[in-house]
């Protein structure tokens, strides 16, 4: 059974690795950032790479908007009461 984040590995590996990109801090910080995006966003799917953590990023963020402006509906009826 894979856990959600068993393409972790794989995605930051595929930053880590990119030719494009600077060697040294830089990259070290941006293998860090990858790691806490995928440890944050809830994920349906293994991500294959960094346009699908986005996707799913960009989703769950949709989502907790929507989420926010329910509860802010549901207390705003509330103190009517």
């Amino acid at each position: 059974m894979k856990g959600r984040h068993s393409g972790k590995a794989a995605t930051v590996r595929s930053i880590a690795g990119g030719s494009e990109m600077g060697g040294g801090v830089e990259n070290s910080r941006l293998v860090k950032q990858v790691r806490e995006l995928i440890r944050l966003v809830p994920s349906r799917r293994e991500p294959c790479g960094l346009g699908e953590l986005f996707q799913d990023a960009a989703s769950h963020i949709e989502d907790l908007q929507v989420q926010v402006k329910l509860m802010r509906m549901l207390l705003e009826k509330l103190s009517e009461e």
